[in-house]
């Protein structure tokens, strides 16, 4: 809930309704909201196996719900690919207007991660409609489909954390250069303190404090998602994580950040309003 009552605004009023309408009338958070759940019924399924034995009937409602859910967040990211084809149009535009040659234009972080990220969304589609029967329904097409989807997604996060320590150092820089500036202001006689310009630093440092943390919090979602995929994009009999509840942890702990990032998001998109 946010205020801004020293400029004479009124204060934003909302409740958890309003944030959920928020955060479920977009298409991101309907798939990390499927997300948290499939994990965590993931996670259910598999503590419910050694309390009550695989056939239970709660181990085999949770597992599902999971598949389920799998299949329906595929369904749901149709046409996904698209958005990441226009972020490398826009991004290669943008290098082009500064002047940037075209090897290095192709060969930046940005587009190689919109790339990347467009391929898995692509192959996606081509594992729903092969795990739906539609098209592609042998199961080395599928298998080499789930391979090389995964090792697109991989690849991607490589180039989506190296974003992320950019953004992080960025940000570092920035708070540190107005900590200067606010620490400057305040050393001079309290006479001759800008109120005003003091008050604006203080935001600036907030603000690039929580950009900072979001930075930090998409680079441990980003490795963490990257691990539970890489015995996937690796596909090598015997190496795999076979500690079930760590990997089970760890799919909770990259959908909860998920889901927190986009939760956060729709509170922000609340408050623009």
């Amino acid at each position: 809930m946010s205020s801004d009552t020293a400029r004479g605004k009124p204060v934003k009023s909302y409740d958890a309704l309003d944030v959920a309408v928020a955060l479920l009338k977009r298409r991101e958070g309907i798939d990390k909201t499927l997300k948290l759940v499939r994990y965590a019924s993931i996670f259910a399924a598999s503590e419910a196996k050694d309390a009550f034995g695989a056939d239970s009937p709660f181990v085999a409602s949770a597992t599902a719900l999971e598949k389920s859910i799998g299949n329906a967040r595929r369904a749901l990211r149709l046409g996904k690919f698209l958005g990441n084809v226009q972020d490398l149009r826009d991004e290669l535009r943008d290098a082009q207007s500064r002047g940037v040659s075209v090897l290095k234009r192709w060969t930046s972080a940005a587009a190689a991660c919109a790339l990347l990220e467009g391929a898995y969304y692509f192959l996606e589609q081509g594992v729903w409609l092969s795990k739906a029967g539609v098209a592609m329904r042998e199961k080395t097409t599928l298998d080499r489909l789930v391979r090389w989807s995964a090792r697109a997604e991989v690849m991607s996060y490589v180039f989506s954390v190296s974003l992320s320590l950019d953004e992080a150092r960025a940000c570092a820089v920035a708070r540190r250069r107005h900590e200067r500036a606010l620490s400057m202001e305040l050393s001079r006689d309290a006479h001759d303190v800008d109120s005003d310009a003091a008050d604006t630093l203080r935001r600036s440092i907030a603000r690039e404090r929580i950009e900072w943390r979001r930075a930090v919090l998409a680079i441990v979602q980003d490795a963490t998602d990257a691990v539970l995929s890489f015995e996937d994009a690796l596909d090598v009999p015997g190496v795999e994580l076979s500690h079930e509840r760590f990997v089970n942890v760890l799919g909770l702990l990259a959908a909860a950040l998920d889901f927190h990032g986009k939760l956060a998001s729709a509170i922000e998109s609340l408050d623009d309003e």
